[in-house]
């Protein structure tokens, strides 16, 4: 009996919180995300990291550069009106895309210090990076998330375009921090970056 009643307290706080979420909220309301996703990624990427069960090889041991091998991370998002990344009946979720490329460079930055590549804004060795999209889907019982973004090397007049898709049932944030992390592994996995990197 205790436990049916639960069900259905349960059951009808899930419904009005649905109800409100669906676009029965007589106000539409603009929620900046920002500050929530970069934090996330901030604090939480030892985490994350273990989460995918990464362990990140010591790359330095593969350079042939002379000297220690080292990176340098450049943010050329220049975008900072919001940039809508879920909505949901009047609810819409938004971010700087500036200052979201800010943390995804901090992040891919302790990256690469995990695999012990040097960043250093005096290296050669130059990535930059640009956000193409980030979206999420949230619902119920799940959240998923998807990002891509663009990696320039300026000196080879290279391009590539980098993205990941994750669905999985966990806390919200991670439907932006988890395809971010993995597009960060993408580009320190990716052999030609590391040949660039580590002088191949």
């Amino acid at each position: 009996m205790v436990t049916a009643l639960n069900r259905c307290l349960w059951l009808c706080v899930c419904g009005v919180v649905f109800f409100f979420l669906t676009g029965c909220a007589l106000v539409p309301q603009t929620l900046n995300k920002t500050r929530e996703i970069s934090d996330s990624l901030d604090q939480n990427q030892d985490n994350i990291y273990k989460s995918f069960n990464v362990q990140p090889a010591d790359l330095s041991l593969r350079s042939k550069c002379n000297a220690p091998p080292s990176v340098k991370i450049v943010n050329n998002e220049n975008r900072t009106e919001n940039y809508v990344v879920f909505t949901l009946g009047k609810i819409t979720w938004v971010v700087n895309p500036k200052e979201i490329m800010d943390s995804v460079s901090v992040y891919l930055k302790r990256g690469f210090e995990k695999s012990h590549i040097k960043v250093d804004d005096k290296s050669t060795k130059i990535l930059q990076l640009k956000m193409v999209d980030l979206q999420s889907a949230v619902g119920m019982w799940t959240s998923g998330g998807y990002f891509k973004m663009e990696l320039i090397i300026p000196k080879k007049n290279f391009s590539k375009f980098y993205e990941a898709k994750e669905d999985m049932a966990n806390k919200p944030y991670t439907a932006y921090t988890y395809p971010i992390h993995s597009v960060t592994r993408e580009i320190i996995d990716d052999p030609l970056i590391q040949d660039y990197i580590l002088c191949k």
